[in-house]
């Protein structure tokens, strides 16, 4: 099947991989809105619900590398497609299973299916844009994903309190199908251009990764994006919900409306960011600014128990808006590689950054637990006060301060000026 698309081809593509990424965002998302159903139906605790919802990114960090290898091997249509299947059946195990072990494995096959989604937005921008345009697009992709945090908010908080989180997982799994066909149908791996043909052809794949596992730059640059995305992968995808149903007494379809404004910023706050840069012509700069102030911004959140509930929707777009600064790591990673190797680049990087959800999410639940005061509801599910809240929340701040600190370590790369 072909679709004749002239000279909009590059976006019609790049808005096929973007819609998977829409998708596997959802899905990595989806548990925020769920956490009291599981924590009852699994009979489990808080820092055991971290760890069910952590195994989505074991999957997802373990094949970054192997994901970015096979992408600039094979292309992206048949891993978008084959990656799409997989989250649809991590999804539907997910679904149904009847004990925590079977949830974990659904999580994990959803993290292993989502593992090439980003990469795969970042591989098109590589082949089918020039070097220019690639903060600007990578930030328009990493908008696509916070589309799908957006979507994993209030919708789906309505959709689990009318169906149950069972037979609304049940339904994510079915329209992952209906991405899968379309990425299968319309999507292609390149150009059609020789000369790009034999650049992958030409050059040996070994040198150039382990080029990237020998380079400091590479490593500080995920190590900065890891804890610059923490915003996300811990609070807005976990507890954010939760957090915020306590402190204003709301339920979560209210709660993640709120939670859901981090995406919203982050989504305007990325392109944002690649207007600045191109602005200030420094991702160092950009990157100070966006932890610095994110960072103050999120000990305001920490101690939102003292704002109005409409205070919160505020400082929690802020800190999405201002936190958008994040996708630059993967400007310095690309900056950092050659480009018949940047799919592999975005991976390793990618990993690295992942790493704080493996880490933070449990971490953050075992805060709470250490500061948990006994109370439980009536079903037993354990109730965390607003200074557990507090004394586990704070760990997002304390580690965007932190970036200041390894920024210092890193070293601004030479760049093209940002076609705008």
């Amino acid at each position: 099947m072909s679709l004749k698309i002239s000279k909009y081809q590059k976006w019609f593509i790049w808005g096929i991989t973007s819609l998977f990424y829409l998708y596997e965002t959802f899905l990595r998302v989806s548990p925020s809105v769920m956490t009291h159903d599981l924590m009852r139906d699994f009979e489990v605790n808080s820092a055991s619900l971290g760890v069910l919802s952590s195994f989505y990114y074991y999957a997802y960090v373990i094949l970054q590398v192997p994901c970015g290898m096979i992408v600039d091997k094979i292309g992206i249509r048949r891993i978008v497609t084959f990656s799409t299947l997989l989250c649809v059946a991590g999804t539907l195990l997910f679904a149904g299973s009847e004990n925590l072990s079977l949830a974990k494995l659904g999580r994990f096959m959803v993290g292993a299916g989502s593992a090439c989604a980003f990469i795969s937005c970042l591989k098109v921008t590589v082949e089918w844009f020039s070097p220019m345009r690639f903060a600007l697009v990578a930030g328009l992709s990493n908008m696509m994903g916070t589309f799908g945090g957006i979507c994993a908010g209030r919708p789906l908080a309505l959709f689990v309190n009318q169906l149950g989180w069972r037979e609304a997982s049940f339904w994510l799994g079915i329209i992952g199908l209906g991405v899968a066909v379309v990425a299968w149908c319309w999507l292609k791996d390149h150009p059609e251009n020789q000369a790009n043909k034999e650049q992958h052809a030409e050059k040996p794949f070994l040198e150039g990764f382990l080029s990237l596992v020998k380079n400091k730059q590479i490593w500080l640059g995920g190590m900065i994006g890891g804890f610059m995305y923490l915003p996300i992968s811990v609070f807005a995808e976990l507890w954010g919900v939760p957090f915020l149903m306590h402190t204003y007494n709301v339920s979560n379809a209210d709660a993640s409306t709120a939670s859901v404004m981090i995406f919203i910023g982050m989504a305007l706050g990325g392109t944002f960011s690649a207007y600045l840069l191109n602005y200030l012509k420094s991702i160092i700069r950009v990157m100070r600014f966006s932890t610095i102030t994110s960072g103050i911004i999120f000990i305001g959140i920490a101690y939102t128990a003292f704002f109005p509930f409409w205070f919160a929707f505020i400082l929690m777009f802020l800190a999405g808006f201002f936190i958008g600064g994040q996708v630059l790591c993967f400007t310095l990673a690309r900056n950092n590689s050659a480009a018949d190797i940047s799919g592999t680049a975005v991976g390793f990087t990618n990993g690295i950054v992942m790493m704080g959800g493996i880490i933070f999410q449990p971490l953050l639940g075992h805060i709470l637990d250490v500061f948990w005061d006994g109370a439980v509801t009536g079903s037993g599910v354990r109730l965390y006060s607003t200074h557990a809240y507090q004394m586990s929340i704070l760990t997002i701040p304390i580690c965007l301060l932190l970036c200041v600190v390894v920024l210092r370590f890193i070293k601004e790369p030479d760049m093209p000026q940002t076609d705008l």
